[in-house]
C-alpha cells in the first residue's frame, strides 16, 4: 500500500521527505513485483548529483538489467543498497538513496501522491496485463488483479524485457 507520505514518479520510483530534509528515493511495489530478486545493484555514490528524470540506479535480475530514474534533483547522502534485494517494504526502509534536495517544491509538483498515486499504480498493471497477454502465459497467473507474476523479469525473454523495461521504467537503454 502507497503510504500517504510517498509522491511516485512515472518511472516506478518514489521520493519521500524526511524529517532531517532529505529525500528518500525508492522502487515502488509495482516495480519491485516486476523486477523480483535483485541480483546486483549499482547505486549512485554519496556525493554524486543526481537529477529528476535522469538515470540514478542500475538493478540487475535474473540477467535482465534495468535502470531506474531519479525522481528528485539533489546531492547524494546516503546508499541502502540491501533494500532492492529485500524488496519487503517498498515504501518503508526499502528505500534506495537519500538526497539533500536542490529544487524539492519544482520536483514534487509532477509527481503523483494519494489517490491518484494509488489509480496510477493499478492503471500500469492492468497495462502490463494487457501488454503481456498476447506475448506469454504470465498473463493468465495474473489472478489477483492484474498484478504481474512476482520476478517476471527472469520468466521473459531478453527483448521482451527489455521492451517492458523501457516502456515502464522510462529508460532509454
Amino acid at each position: 500500500e502507497i503510504t500517504a507520505d510517498v509522491a511516485l514518479h512515472p518511472g516506478h520510483t518514489w521520493a519521500r521527505m524526511e524529517k532531517d530534509g532529505t529525500v528518500a528515493v525508492g522502487l515502488d511495489d509495482l516495480g519491485h513485483r516486476m523486477i523480483g530478486a535483485v541480483d546486483g545493484i549499482e547505486l549512485p555514490a554519496t556525493g554524486s548529483t543526481v537529477e529528476q528524470g535522469a538515470a540514478a540506479v542500475q538493478l540487475e535480475a535474473g540477467g535482465r538489467r534495468v535502470g531506474l530514474l531519479s525522481p528528485v534533483d539533489g546531492e547524494v547522502v546516503a546508499a541502502n543498497p540491501a533494500s532492492a534485494r529485500d524488496g519487503s517494504a517498498p515504501y518503508g526502509d526499502g528505500w534506495l538513496f537519500k538526497v539533500r534536495p536542490t529544487r524539492w517544491a519544482r520536483n514534487a509538483a509532477p509527481l503523483l501522491t494519494g489517490e491518484a498515486a494509488r489509480e496510477w499504480v493499478e492503471e500500469q498493471g492492468r497495462k502490463l496485463t494487457m501488454r503481456l497477454a498476447p506475448e506469454m502465459a504470465l498473463a493468465p497467473a495474473m489472478h489477483d488483479g492484474g498484478a504481474p507474476v512476482h520476478g517476471m523479469a527472469r520468466e521473459l525473454d531478453a527483448e521482451h524485457w527489455d521492451e517492458i523495461a523501457r516502456e515502464f521504467f522510462r529508460t532509454q537503454e
